[in-house]
C-alpha cells in the first residue's frame, strides 16, 4: 500500500529514511526520478542512504508507470519519493491514483517564491503544482511526521 506520496529534490536523507519510515513503517521506499535512475553512481549513492531492512528501488518515471500494477500488489507500506514536480506531475497524468502529494523539500533558486520554510517554486513548478491541484490532488507541505502540515492547494 502507497503510505506517502513525497516530493523532495534531496531524495533520500535524514528526515525521510528516519523519521518518515518510522512514522508510517514503510517497508519499501520508491525513487522516481529519471536522472537518479539512469546515473549509476547516484544510484550507489541512494543505496547507502537507505536504511536497514528497507527496500529501494529507484526507477524513471516511465519505468514507474509501466510497474505499478506490480507495485500496487506489493504486501508492503511504500512510499514514492520524486525529485520535481515535474516528475510528479508526468507521473500524475499516468497514473490518476494519487489522491494528495506532500511537498518536502524544493529548493530556492533565481526567480523562485517561498511557500514554507523548504518549499521554493519557480514559476515551472508553480504551473506543474497548479496542474496537480486541477487534478484534483491535495498538496500540502510537511517536512517531517512531527511537524504541522500546511495547505498548499489553497495558496497556488
Amino acid at each position: 500500500m502507497i503510505k506517502l506520496v513525497r516530493i523532495d529534490h534531496r531524495l533520500l536523507h535524514g528526515q525521510v529514511v528516519f523519521s518518515w519510515t518510522k512514522s508510517l513503517s514503510i517497508s519499501r521506499i520508491i525513487i522516481i526520478d529519471d536522472f537518479s535512475a539512469t546515473d549509476e553512481l547516484k544510484k550507489i549513492s541512494l543505496n547507502l542512504s537507505k536504511p536497514s531492512g528497507v527496500k529501494l528501488n529507484i526507477f524513471t518515471v516511465k519505468d514507474a508507470l509501466f510497474k505499478m500494477k506490480k507495485i500496487e500488489q506489493l504486501n508492503e507500506n511504500i512510499m514514492l519519493v520524486f525529485g520535481s514536480t515535474k516528475s510528479i506531475r508526468k507521473f500524475c497524468e499516468e497514473y490518476p491514483n494519487i489522491k494528495e502529494i506532500n511537498y518536502g523539500g524544493i529548493a530556492k533558486k533565481e526567480n523562485s517564491t517561498q511557500y514554507s520554510n523548504a518549499i521554493f517554486l519557480n514559476e515551472e513548478e508553480l504551473n506543474d503544482s497548479i496542474k496537480l491541484k486541477e487534478m484534483g490532488i491535495k498538496l500540502y507541505m510537511q517536512q517531517v511526521p512531527t511537524s504541522k502540515s500546511e495547505d498548499l492547494t489553497s495558496k497556488i
